[in-house]
C-alpha cells in the first residue's frame, strides 16, 4: 500500500520535486511524531502563524491544530490515514506547494529541504517507519580452548540481531574481567594467568548497543607450552676429533630430565651425567624448572672410534616419557695406537713449526717412533688446540 502511497505522490506532482521525495535515511529510525516534533512542527508554526489556518473558528479544514506538537500529530495521523493509511498523503503534499488550491498559509516549494522534510513524514505515516533497531539477544556460546596465557572463545551469533547488524562480538573472562573483540567467532583473549582457571562469555552490539550475555562456558586453564629441548655441543657438527676430548651439551623439560642417554653410531652406549651449572640455559628457558642445572658433560677417547667418520647422539628422556635428540657427525683422525703413552713418545726437537690464522702446522714430528706433520686447530669450546690433521 505505502508503495503504491508514493507512487501516487510522485506521479501527482511535477518532476522537480521527485528527487525530494526520496525519504531521509536519518530518519527511518525514527518514530513518526518524534520526526515530527523535531522536522514539521517548525515548519507549520512558520507558515501557518497569523493566516488563521487549521484552527477552531478558522478556515474550514480536517485538520485543526492546537499548538501542541503531539496533538497535531495526532491530528495529521487521523487525516492522512483515513480512511486507509497514507489515503491523504497526496493530498497534504499538493496543497502545501500550491498545486492544489491551498486556502491559507505560505506555499512551500517543490524542491525545497521543508518540502522534502513533509514527504518523509508523510512516509512515516503511511507506514514507511521503520522499527527502532533494539539489542541484540545473547550469542551462543561454544567451545574454548586454553593456549599459553590465552584462551580461544568459539560461539554462534544469537538468532535474533534486534533489526541491525550486528557489528562486534565481546568475549570476556571470569575472574580478571580480561575480553576481547571480534567481528565473527572466534575470539581470541589474551593477557590471562597461566595455571589459573578461567570461564567465559559473549556478547553481542549492534547499532542499538551491547545485548545481554551468553551463558558462561566450560572452565579452562591455560598454561605455558610443554618445553622439551636438548643440544650435543661437542663433539661439533662437521669436524675433526681426536684423542681425549669433551663429549658435552644441555637439555630442558617441564616436566624434568630423567636421564642422558648417548648412541655412538646409532647403538646406545651409556648414560652421560647431568645436572651441570648452565647459567646460560637458565637466561633463554627462564620458566623451565632446573633449567640453570641442565648440563651433561664427560672427557671421551675419540680414538675408540677408529679413523674416519662417526655419529654421536645425545637424547634427553623426560620424566614424562617423552624424548628429544640432538646429534653431530664429525671425522676422527688417530695415529697407529689408541693412546700415545710415554714420556719420550712425542719428539719435537727437530720438528719446525708455522701458525696460519688459529692454526699451528708441525713438520717432522715424531710420535711413538714415527715421523709425522702434524696440524693443530684453536677449539674455542674445549679452549685449546686440538690435532685436527695427521699425515
Amino acid at each position: 500500500m505505502t508503495g503504491f502511497l508514493n507512487t501516487m505522490r510522485r506521479v501527482a506532482v511535477p518532476l522537480v520535486g521527485l528527487a525530494a521525495l526520496t525519504p531521509i535515511s536519518s530518519a527511518s529510525a525514527q518514530s513518526a511524531e518524534s520526526y515530527y516534533v523535531d522536522n514539521i512542527a517548525p515548519i507549520v508554526q512558520k507558515t501557518c502563524a497569523g493566516s488563521g489556518c487549521h484552527v477552531a473558528g478558522g478556515i474550514g479544514t480536517g485538520l485543526k491544530f492546537t499548538g501542541s506538537s503531539s496533538a497535531d500529530h495526532q491530528q495529521f495521523v487521523s487525516y492522512v490515514n483515513n480512511p486507509t493509511p497514507g489515503a491523504r498523503a497526496n493530498t497534504i503534499l499538493s496543497k502545501i506547494s500550491g498545486t492544489v488550491s491551498h486556502g491559507g498559509g505560505s506555499p512551500v516549494p517543490q524542491g525545497s529541504s521543508d518540502y522534502q522534510k513533509f514527504s518523509t513524514y508523510m512516509d512515516l505515516l503511511s507506514g514507511n517507519e521503520e522499527p527502532a533497531p533494539t539489542v541484540p539477544g545473547a550469542p551462543v556460546i561454544g567451545s574454548v580452548t586454553a593456549g599459553d596465557g590465552s584462551a580461544v572463545v568459539n560461539f554462534t551469533a544469537p538468532a535474533d540481531d534486534g533489526g541491525a547488524t550486528i557489528s562486534s562480538y565481546t568475549a570476556t573472562s571470569s575472574p580478571g574481567g580480561r575480553s576481547a573483540s571480534c567481528s565473527a567467532s572466534p575470539c581470541t583473549v589474551t593477557g590471562l594467568t597461566n595455571g589459573q582457571s578461567y570461564t567465559f562469555s559473549v556478547t553481542a552490539t549492534n547499532e542499538a548497543g551491547e545485548g545481554p550475555s551468553s551463558n558462561l562456558s566450560s572452565a579452562v586453564t591455560p598454561q605455558a607450552p610443554s618445553v622439551l629441548r636438548a643440544s650435543l655441543e661437542e663433539p661439533l657438527m662437521g669436524e675433526v676429533h681426536t684423542g681425549v676430548g669433551n663429549l658435552r651439551g644441555w637439555a630442558v623439560s617441564s616436566a624434568g630430565i630423567e636421564r642422558i642417554e648417548i648412541l655412538v653410531n646409532g647403538v646406545p652406549s651409556f648414560d652421560a651425567p647431568y645436572g651441570g651449572v648452565r647459567s646460560d640455559v637458565g637466561g633463554a628457558f627462564p620458566d623451565v624448572p632446573n633449567s640453570r642445572e641442565s648440563g651433561f658433560s664427560l672427557a671421551y677417547n675419540y680414538n675408540v672410534l677408529g679413523a674416519g667418520e662417526h655419529t654421536i647422539t645425545a637424547v634427553a628422556h623426560s620424566v614424562d616419557g617423552e624424548t628429544f635428540e640432538s646429534s653431530a657427525t664429525f671425522n676422527v683422525v688417530r695415529f697407529d695406537s689408541e693412546f700415545i703413552v710415554g714420556a719420550d713418545a712425542v719428539k719435537l726437537g727437530n720438528a719446525t713449526c708455522a701458525m696460519t690464522g688459529d692454526e699451528i702446522s708441525l713438520v717432522d714430528a715424531v710420535v711413538d717412533g714415527s715421523l709425522h706433520d702434524l696440524i693443530l686447530k684453536w677449539r674455542t669450546a674445549e679452549q685449546g688446540f686440538e690435532i685436527i690433521e695427521i699425515r
